[in-house]
């Protein structure tokens, strides 16, 4: 485990974690680093974090800020909140019902990101899918989507169990994915799709997955656009130009 710049210039930095789910299932995840203006840091989606990782963390700014961005995304959340008390834990809508022991200072709605992280985040929560209530947050300075099961980008080597799941899934074949849980979880496909729509928005140039390898690639809205398809049960148009 160690923490890795996802570009020269940029201000983002992932480090990742094997879930082991039983039955010789390993499911990697990442925890996303962004550096805010003021200098402070911003933690989505934590993973289990030892002291070696925290102190490169630490190196970049002092930790401000820890996103808890779903109703899954959250078992590492009160770790990193008893690390770094002095943060605050921003948390996706209807965590803090399920997660009562974690100390939550904010919920995220869907008014944007909370005016402390100022222009260099946004922030969209996921309508239509409250089972999962996911957040996804995108870094202006460098085009950078974070997303936690939004979409799924699985390419390196996995275990025959874990080849099985993601087959099941429709995650793997080492693409940009979304898994056919999504059009269980989301009910309402047109707030569904006006999320999309959103998100495509943004000049995304990049995606920061919590599951698999960051997607950096010229297409990556067209990607993304494909991707959520699952979730919208429609093809979702490009907007012809993104909203910085």
């Amino acid at each position: 485990m160690r923490l890795r710049r996802l570009g020269p210039d940029l201000d983002v930095w992932q480090v990742g974690h094997e879930l082991r789910l039983g039955a010789g299932i390993r499911m990697p995840v990442n925890a996303t680093v962004v550096r805010l203006a003021d200098g402070a840091t911003l933690l989505y989606s934590p993973v289990p974090i030892d002291d070696a990782i925290a102190a490169e963390i630490e190196a970049i700014g002092p930790v401000g800020s820890i996103v808890a961005p779903s109703r899954l995304h959250h078992l590492w959340a009160g770790d990193a909140a008893r690390r770094w008390p002095a943060a605050r834990l921003h948390a996706a809508p209807g965590l803090r019902g399920k997660r009562p022991d974690l100390r939550i200072d904010a919920e995220l709605g869907q008014e944007g990101a909370p005016p402390e992280w100022g222009d260099v985040l946004d922030a969209v929560v996921v309508a239509g899918a409250p089972r999962l209530s996911e957040v996804v947050m995108f870094h202006r300075p460098s085009g950078t989507l974070l997303c936690a099961d939004l979409v799924f980008n699985l390419t390196g080597p996995a275990s025959l169990p874990t080849r099985m799941l993601l087959r099941l899934s429709g995650t793997g074949g080492g693409r940009l994915a979304q898994s056919r849980a999504w059009r269980f979880f989301a009910r309402d496909r047109a707030a569904a799709r006006a999320s999309a729509e959103r998100i495509l928005r943004w000049p995304i140039a990049r995606i920061a997955v919590a599951h698999g390898e960051p997607y950096d690639a010229p297409d990556a809205r067209h990607a993304l656009a494909i991707a959520m398809g699952r979730m919208t049960r429609a093809r979702l148009a490009l907007p012809t130009t993104a909203a910085a």
